[in-house]
């Protein structure tokens, strides 16, 4: 998977990061964990990541990510909506069965 920044600000009101990228991947649209992990590796990244959104383009396989830094979890469950956090569990638990 290949990660291109489109933007990258830092929200110091909110304490976090923001990131706008676009995703170059193969097969089927990558998950948001497999997302969270590119990001992390591909920029280097310490924290807690929200993905708030994979957005996939037609006819390519590419997507537009926006996704969010945080420096810890208790951070991030401040600022969030309970439904992103929902969200993730939901994943987790669908993969464990």
């Amino acid at each position: 998977m290949e990660i291109e920044v489109i933007e990258r600000r830092e929200n110091k009101l909110l304490e976090r990061e923001e990131i706008k990228c676009i995703i170059k991947y193969d097969g089927a649209t990558p998950t948001r964990k497999e997302v969270k992990e590119a990001i992390k590796n591909g920029l280097g990244i310490g924290g807690y990541i929200v993905i708030q959104h994979i957005k996939p383009m037609f006819g390519i396989r590419q997507a537009r990510v926006y996704a969010k830094v945080y420096p810890s979890e208790n951070v991030a469950r401040k600022i969030e909506p309970d439904y992103i956090f929902a969200r993730e569990s939901k994943k987790k638990e669908e993969g464990e069965k």
